[in-house]
């Protein structure tokens, strides 16, 4: 736990009058207690009240008259301010479910279903950066094993990177150099069913990436990744050292408009410094707290602070724009 973190200053516009506790929803299913713990020691701080809700464990009323959600069998459908979503990969469908739910119902979120599902699929992630005109490296997608060749040559040939489509903090993301040691990987994979995407390797950013976070449309923290043991990945989960950095103008602009294109609010970016200029290589909407504490750690920035402003940001502009409906 960090001993002492810099206060951002609230940069969120407050509608006039808005001063009331709030009770928050975190929507979670607890696989990472410190980080759901960081997040309720963030709100009680500022004075407001944080529920942790195992969204596999609430159930829900599509109902266009009165919809509902349960947990453990007890209605919480308007027993929160805001909702605050951390869904995980493996429980996606559902979360998204229960997100849903919430928006369908008028109750505020942090985080779309939207924005959620768009950072989990690389390959729609992807997809949608190109459609904003967002630069990222080059990327092949296909399913047939016939169509192996077609997409090793579409990222350039090998050394490549390939990718599941479903993975997170550096998991399941391989670097090959042979071509035929590409097919045996692919081939391997696809018998597993796993989706895969393969991209161009950049060969002057081998080790590091710079990882921006971002809170309601906003960048408040960056830190510059660095492999130690040679690995090509960059990642602190993986053991790599982290610095913090400041982006250049057209990194920030890179950074913003990745968040835009996903409607994304809550998001960790990542970006390599190539000879084509900044690319950016992922974008996590759920950002698992190890990654969010090492940033804390290397910035001394508040991010868990941040997001319960911003989770209170939502609720307030929400209370008012039910107010002026009304």
């Amino acid at each position: 736990m960090l001993q002492k973190l810099n206060p951002v200053r609230f940069f969120y516009p407050r509608p006039a009058g808005a001063s009331e506790p709030k009770n928050i929803a975190l929507l979670t299913i607890g696989s990472e207690p410190e980080g759901d713990q960081r997040l309720q020691d963030a709100a009680k701080k500022r004075g407001h009240n944080l529920t942790l809700i195992n969204y596999l464990e609430c159930s829900l009323r599509a109902c266009y008259q009165d919809p509902r959600v349960f947990y453990e069998g007890e209605d919480i459908s308007h027993s929160f301010d805001v909702i605050l979503p951390r869904v995980d990969t493996p429980y996606v469908s559902h979360g998204l479910a229960i997100v849903h739910q919430f928006q369908a119902m008028g109750v505020p979120v942090t985080e779309t279903a939207r924005g959620i599902a768009a950072g989990h699929d690389k390959l729609r992630c992807t997809q949608n950066l190109v459609l904003k005109g967002v630069p990222v490296p080059v990327t092949g997608f296909a399913w047939s094993k016939e169509s192996y060749d077609d997409i090793i040559k579409t990222v350039g040939g090998p050394p490549l990177v390939i990718k599941l489509a479903e993975g997170t903090e550096g998991v399941g993301v391989f670097l090959l150099r042979d071509e035929k040691e590409a097919k045996n990987i692919l081939s391997t994979l696809h018998g597993l069913e796993a989706r895969l995407i393969v991209q161009e390797f950049i060969e002057e950013s081998q080790g590091e990436d710079i990882r921006s976070f971002v809170v309601g449309g906003k960048i408040i923290a960056n830190m510059r990744r660095e492999s130690q043991d040679g690995d090509f990945r960059a990642n602190v989960a993986q053991g790599a050292n982290a610095f913090e950095v400041e982006l250049a103008p057209d990194e920030e602009k890179v950074v913003l408009k990745a968040i835009k294109a996903l409607g994304a609010n809550i998001a960790g970016v990542d970006l390599i410094r190539s000879s084509k200029g900044p690319l950016v290589i992922e974008v996590n909407t759920s950002p698992f707290f190890t990654g969010v504490q090492g940033i804390e750690n290397v910035t001394g920035i508040d991010i868990a602070g941040c997001m319960i402003d911003y989770a209170v940001f939502c609720a307030e502009r929400g209370e008012k724009e039910h107010a002026e409906l009304a």
